[in-house]
């Protein structure tokens, strides 16, 4: 990606973390990085491709932390990389999590669907494998596999707000904790 459209791609993501999709503006977007609004619409055709230029950034590193949690040797410690991997993003990129559940409906359908397909295999689909491949080698209890991911989701999405926690290491041991003890198997 060329500067230009990185610079406004991350103004924009300051400002819909900040501000939320209607919140923001073309405009401040523009003024916060020195261009005509000519010029960001020259890089994206509007607020619903910025939006989509943000949470495809998201997936990208989401995707990219699953996929390095799975050099780790077993389920359980996949589980625990992928948790610190997530926590280990900026602030304001764990905080993009909360402002696609909020905001993708302002994208047209079409783009909503194309993003739920990439989301799915690139994100919940190698989640799901840990999972289930844990499930299979004995170290997690039977269990749905797929809502397993949705609870781990769950538990995460609070904690993913934008702003910093001075407590974080502790929320990610106890998170961890209460996802894995939780799923060892009973005797």
């Amino acid at each position: 990606m060329d500067a230009p459209r990185e610079r406004l791609l991350a103004e924009a993501t300051r400002q819909f973390v900040e501000r939320g999709y209607d919140g923001a503006s073309m405009q401040q977007i523009a003024d916060a990085c020195g261009v005509t609004k000519a010029a960001l619409y020259y890089h994206y055709a509007g607020k619903a491709d910025l939006l989509l230029g943000i949470v495809g950034a998201y997936l990208d590193e989401v995707a990219a932390v699953v996929t390095r949690a799975g050099e780790a040797s077993g389920a359980p410690a996949q589980l625990d990389a992928v948790v610190r991997g997530l926590f280990a993003l900026p602030v304001e990129s764990r905080a993009v999590m909360r402002l696609a559940m909020h905001d993708l409906r302002h994208l047209p359908e079409d783009c909503r669907a194309a993003f739920g397909v990439h989301y799915y295999e690139r994100f919940l689909a190698p989640l799901t494998a840990v999972v289930a491949g844990g499930m299979d080698a004995g170290a997690f209890a039977r269990r749905d596999p797929a809502t397993v991911v949705w609870m781990l989701l769950g538990m995460l999405y609070p904690f993913f707000s934008g702003r910093p926690r001075d407590d974080e290491e502790q929320v990610v041991t106890d998170l961890l904790a209460v996802l894995l003890d939780g799923l060892a198997p009973r005797p």
